[in-house]
């Protein structure tokens, strides 16, 4: 679905978007689905009591696959509940042109107690169309805008919609397209008999066809056709136009041609500078260089040398000693822990090495493997106490940044609220309106904005424990057809989620109530921490007992090591 927005401005009058969608000769039907030429006209004057700048809202929705005029009456009213327009002062009108239907929406700009919605209202209108095709099962249309559109969904809680959309996204975005010509400028060339569609097929044919400029403007004179400089040549130098031989503008050349205008710059430049023919380049200064040996480039640089003064002295030879090994070391240093402190003779490294076998060596191995793996169990720790400390102003900055939007939107919903049941409240004091049966109808539309601000408030409410992290499934979507059978239901989420209701909807009430959230997370995070330690203390401490047993078996006895000490300090005797 393809739609497009407009907007008409109060100065214009609304005259000539009444011939268009009215009277439009080249409709095979037009048929009038709401409102009239007299509602559009009585929306302007309203536009310009209220000294408005623009009086009308003109949507044009034109669909890929066919679709009833209920459908597309019923795309028109979402339309208007999207931009907060009523409906009763709509004009809707079908047009039938080569078997197919497209729709006109008029909206008054002044909706009697406020103006028209007007922000992002491209992006909302895509949104809109991807949503109407997703719901009749039609292909989906790719749009300039579907990146902003998917994240707006994901925000109401439509996931399923924005990955279909998602997947229309080109991996590698091209450059936007550039149209050749506005919808103001189509209608003006339908007003003095041109079809610029057509013409705009024939210039491109014709540039694609030729083999330069000279050849493009003698194509385009055989075709009754001229190119000149633009009048705005101080704005934008270099800008042509394509003219017809009444002097009615065609276009612009770089818009019909698809022509960047640097590229045609250069085109122009060419044509008024043609290039003149190098002359040949000289046979000798394509010849390579002649490569010159190593030895005729020290006979032209020769190494100086070197005085005695100069000679630098010789580096005395490094000695690599022997070193202990690290296994040899570890003994050594548990042999100093054992022996008693009061000998008389300090014990030197290289005294101490005692020779083991092979079977005694892989034992101890095994042994420190053993104390590696119970060390392991006693450094393991909580998972949650390996996370960085939450810090307090910088998560509450973050929740209140996130909830910014749905406090928007439910501050916006109880203001529709509010101001129905303000006039509904005035109504009911008016006798008249009570005879004539006015008071009741705007009782309903009360009623029904009431159960529209409830439905709201559950979805916010739900944001708000979902960002806290006190929900962990998605969003439900709001509904948008609601009855009074949902009445009950809104009411008792409301008092059960009272206390999150007032905190929602007063700014003051806000802070303290995030601020106690922050505080149980953080008190939860550390009786998480707590709780893991004390259910794996057992298992620590068994591995703690287990490291003290293994170590013991390390240990050589101290006869042993007097033994060892004695028997190295014979030969220093004999001598």
């Amino acid at each position: 679905m393809i739609i497009q927005e407009s907007r008409i401005k109060t100065r214009s009058g609304a005259k000539a978007i009444v011939r268009h969608v009215l009277h439009g000769p080249k409709n095979e039907a037009i048929r009038i689905m709401a409102g009239s030429d007299w509602l559009v006209h009585d929306a302007m004057r309203e536009a310009r009591r209220e000294k408005l700048t623009y009086g009308l809202r003109h949507i044009a929705f034109n669909p890929a696959e066919p679709m009833t005029d209920d459908q597309l009456a019923e795309f028109a009213g979402r339309i208007c509940h999207e931009f907060h327009a009523d409906p009763e002062h709509m004009t809707l009108i079908i047009h039938q042109k080569d078997g197919s239907t497209h729709g006109h929406l008029l909206m008054p700009e002044w909706q009697q107690d406020h103006i028209l919605d007007s922000r992002f209202s491209w992006i909302r209108l895509e949104k809109l169309a991807r949503l109407e095709e997703i719901r009749l099962g039609h292909a989906l249309v790719a749009g300039g805008h579907d990146r902003s559109i998917a994240k707006a969904l994901r925000k109401e809680g439509k996931h399923r919609e924005a990955d279909l959309i998602n997947a229309l996204m080109p991996e590698q975005p091209a450059d936007k397209p550039r149209a050749a010509y506005t919808s103001q400028a189509h209608r003006t060339a339908e007003r003095q008999g041109l079809n610029l569609p057509k013409l705009k097929q024939l210039v491109a044919s014709l540039w694609t066809q030729s083999d330069g400029l000279k050849s493009f403007r003698a194509a385009l004179t055989e075709h009754s056709l001229t190119i000149r400089k633009g009048d705005r040549a101080d704005k934008r130098p270099g800008a042509h136009i394509i003219e017809d031989q009444d002097g009615k503008l065609i276009g612009s050349f770089t818009r019909l041609t698809k022509v960047r205008m640097t590229e045609f710059r250069k085109l122009l430049a060419e044509e008024q500078h043609p290039t003149v023919s190098k002359p040949e380049a000289d046979i000798k200064n394509t010849r390579l260089p002649i490569r010159r040996t190593t030895a005729d480039f020290y006979e032209e640089y020769p190494i100086p040398k070197t005085t005695v003064a100069q000679t630098a002295p010789r580096k005395r030879p490094v000695i690599k000693r022997p070193q202990m090994r690290k296994w040899q070391r570890e003994l050594w240093l548990q042999r100093m822990a054992d022996v008693d402190t009061t000998a008389t003779e300090p014990l030197s490294p290289t005294s101490s090495i005692r020779i083991i076998s092979a079977g005694e060596a892989r034992f101890r191995k095994e042994i420190k493997k053993a104390i590696a793996q119970q060390q392991a169990i006693l450094d393991q720790s909580a998972p949650e106490a390996d996370w960085a400390p939450l810090k307090r102003e910088e998560m509450l900055a973050k929740w209140r940044k996130a909830l910014t939007p749905y406090q928007k939107q439910l501050r916006s919903s109880f203001a529709r609220y509010h101001c129905a049941k303000k006039e509904w409240k005035q109504a009911d004091e008016s006798r008249w309106q009570r005879m004539t049966g006015g008071a009741g109808k705007l009782e309903k539309v009360c009623q029904q904005l009431l159960l529209e601000f409830l439905e709201v408030l559950r979805f916010v409410i739900q944001a708000l424990l979902h960002i806290v992290g006190l929900r962990s499934t998605p969003l439900e979507p709001v509904r948008p057809v609601l009855t009074e059978r949902d009445r009950p239901a809104l009411e008792s989420f409301r008092k059960k989620y009272d206390a999150e209701f007032t905190a929602i909807a007063d700014l003051d009430k806000l802070e303290p109530w995030l601020s106690s959230r922050f505080e149980r997370l953080v008190q939860a995070r550390t009786d998480r921490i707590r709780q893991w330690d004390m259910a794996h203390q057992p298992e620590k401490e068994r591995a703690r007992q287990e490291i003290v047993r293994l170590r013991s078996k390390l240990i050589i006895p101290k006869g042993v090591v007097q033994n060892m000490t004695a028997t190295t300090t014979q030969p220093t005797m004999r001598h």
